[in-house]
Order: structure tokens, then sequence, then C-alpha cells
């Protein structure tokens, strides 16, 4: 099968969370449940490839996923979900979508 759509997810765990708030804010940042506890995501793409580094050079661990994903449905495809547990996700500093075929692409991406 032929890779239909191609890109990098960049995720930055355990990096500083407070790059992402108001420096004046003295409020912890919180993250909120969005999909229900029994939701399950279409199966409607397929991981051709999957490359997980993880750096160890600075204070804070930065770990990269990269994805080469296709789409194994008949239709085109607009959203894919990104898993993370429960007690993870608030260590998590930055998440970047990007199409290494077109690096000027933007994705919207929601945590």
């Amino acid at each position: 099968m032929r890779v239909r759509t191609f890109f990098t997810a960049c995720v930055a765990l355990f990096g500083p969370a407070a790059a992402l708030a108001d420096p004046k804010s003295s409020e912890a940042l919180s993250s909120q449940q969005i999909l229900p506890n029994n939701f399950k995501p279409p199966q409607v793409f397929q991981n051709a490839n999957l490359v997980r580094n993880t750096n160890l050079e600075k204070g804070y661990v930065r770990e990269t996923v990269n994805v080469a994903i296709e789409n194994i449905d008949s239709k085109p495809q607009d959203q894919y979900y990104v898993p993370f547990a429960a007690d993870v996700i608030d260590k998590v500093g930055g998440f970047d979508a990007r199409d290494k075929k077109n690096p000027g692409t933007a994705f919207k991406t929601e945590l």
C-alpha cells in the first residue's frame, strides 16, 4: 500500500511546561479530558513506520516520535489521534505535527 499521509509528530515530554503559560501567571497548567473514557478512534490509519528518540543532552528530557502513517480507508481522512496516558499528559511541554514532504504545512493540534 502506498503511503498517503506522512507526518512527523514531535513530542517534547517532560519539557518546561511554563513555556506554554503566561509568564506573569502563577496558575498551574492543567489538562482536561475532551473525549469520553470509552472513546475508540476509527481504525482508518496504519502506522507504516515509527521511530522514537529520547534526547538527554539538556536539563530536561525531549522525546521525539516520528511516525509514517498510511490511510487504509477508502476515503480521505483528516483526523489522527495520538494517545497519551493520563499521568503523562500533564508533563507534555509541547506537541507538534508536520508533513515532511511539505515543510511549510502546519497541522492543527489539540492537547
